[in-house]
C-alpha cells in the first residue's frame, strides 16, 4: 500500500460514507413523514374507476389488506394484498385477446412479473417487494466506483507535477511504486463500493423489506460492477500519467465520449450507405477501448448469457475483455510514467 495514495483514498472514502450517510438520513426523513401511508403497489386507478368496475376491501385473519377488481365487462379481475412493509402481491387475470401477449417472466430490483397463460385467460403475477437479487444493489455501487476511479485518476499527473524529485528519492524502483499507488486505489474503489451497497440496502429497507438473493448471474454482476469502473480508472491513468498539466481537459472529454462513440457505433451498424459503413468499421476498434461500451451488453436476467457480448459476428465474454483492457491500460500508464523526467 502506498503512503500516499492511501492518505488520498481515505479522504475520498469519508466524503462517500458522509454522502451516502447524508442520502440516507433524507429518505429516512421521508419515510418517516409518510407515516403508514406508504402503498407499494399500482393503483390501477383506470381500471378501478370505470363504468361497471366493483371494487372490494377486506382484512386478511393475517392481517394483511386484500383488494379486489372486478369488471365483468372488460373480463378483468385483479386481486391486490398489501402486506404493508413487507411488500405487495398483484394478481391480474384478462381473457387473451388476438393482439400476442408476452408470456414468462421479468424482475428487477424489489419486482418480479411472472406472465402465463391457459389459452383461455391471460394471467400476470406481480410482486413488489421482499426477495430481490443482489446483483441489482451493485449497479448503484457503480456509479460511485465510476465517479472515484475519475477522481483518482490523478496520481500519475500530480506526481509529475512538481513531485517527480521526491518519486526519484524514494528507496524503490518506479515501477514498485507505481503499482502500490494503483493497488491502493483499487482498494479503494473496491471499499467504496462495498460501503456503497450496504447503504442502498439500508436505504431501501427503509421503505420496504428487503431479502436479497443470490442467483446464476449474481457474482457475475457484482464482477462487472467492480470491474468496469477499475478499467475506465485504468484508461485515465493512461490517458493523464505523462502530462503536469491539463488533465481536468482529457478526463472532461473522456465522459462524454465514452458515451458518444456507443451510440454511434450502435447508430451506424447495419446502414447501407458507403460512408456510414466507413465511419462503422471506424468506430469498430474505438469502442473496444472504452470501458463503458461493454456494460450496454450486460443484463441481470436468468436466460441472458451473463458474460456474452456481442460484436459484429464475434462474441467476447464482458468480464475478459475488461480485465484485459485494464490490464493494458495499467501497463501503458506504468510505462509513460516510469520515462517522465523532472
Amino acid at each position: 500500500m502506498d503512503y500516499i495514495a492511501a492518505l488520498r483514498g481515505r479522504k475520498a472514502l469519508v466524503v462517500t460514507v458522509i454522502v451516502l450517510a447524508a442520502i440516507f438520513i433524507v429518505n429516512a426523513i421521508v419515510r418517516l413523514s409518510l407515516g403508514s401511508t406508504l402503498h407499494m403497489a399500482p393503483s390501477f386507478a383506470d381500471f378501478k374507476y370505470m363504468k361497471g368496475s366493483v371494487t372490494t376491501h377486506k382484512v386478511l385473519p393475517n392481517g394483511e389488506k386484500e383488494t379486489i377488481i372486478v369488471s365483468k365487462a372488460l373480463g378483468r379481475r385483479v386481486v391486490i394484498v398489501d402486506r404493508g412493509y413487507r411488500g405487495t402481491t398483484v394478481h391480474a387475470t384478462s381473457p387473451v385477446t388476438k393482439k400476442p401477449q408476452k408470456i414468462g417472466s421479468s424482475s428487477g430490483p424489489l419486482f418480479t412479473d411472472r406472465k402465463t397463460t391457459d389459452g383461455k385467460s391471460y394471467r400476470e403475477t406481480m410482486r413488489f417487494g421482499g426477495a430481490s437479487d443482489l446483483g441489482y444493489f451493485w449497479y448503484a455501487a457503480l456509479v460511485v466506483g465510476l465517479i472515484l476511479a475519475t477522481v483518482l485518476s490523478k496520481t500519475f499527473s500530480s506526481e509529475n507535477d512538481g513531485h517527480l524529485e521526491m518519486s526519484f528519492m524514494r528507496p524503490r524502483s518506479r515501477e514498485h511504486l507505481a503499482i502500490r499507488a494503483i493497488a491502493t486505489d483499487i482498494l479503494t474503489i473496491l471499499l467504496a463500493e462495498i460501503a456503497t451497497v450496504i447503504f442502498a440496502l439500508a436505504t431501501v429497507a427503509v421503505y420496504i423489506e428487503v431479502r436479497p438473493t443470490i442467483s446464476g448471474s449474481t457474482l457475475a454482476t457484482i464482477l462487472l460492477n467492480l470491474l468496469a469502473p477499475i478499467a475506465w480508472y485504468a484508461m485515465l491513468l493512461a490517458a493523464t500519467a505523462s502530462l503536469r498539466g491539463g488533465r481536468g481537459l482529457v478526463v472532461g472529454f473522456a465522459w462524454p465520449l465514452a458515451f458518444i462513440l456507443p451510440g454511434a457505433f450502435s447508430g451506424t451498424a447495419g446502414n447501407v450507405l458507403p460512408i456510414w459503413k466507413v465511419v462503422h468499421a471506424f468506430l469498430v476498434p474505438l469502442v473496444r477501448l472504452d470501458p463503458l461500451w461493454y456494460m450496454q451488453h450486460f443484463s441481470l436476467t436468468p436466460k441472458t448469457v451473463a458474460l456474452g457480448v456481442t460484436l459484429g459476428n464475434a462474441v467476447q465474454p464482458v468480464l475478459a475483455g475488461l480485465s484485459m483492457l485494464a490490464l493494458l491500460y495499467f501497463i501503458a500508464a506504468v510505462l509513460q510514467w516510469r520515462r517522465m523526467e523532472a
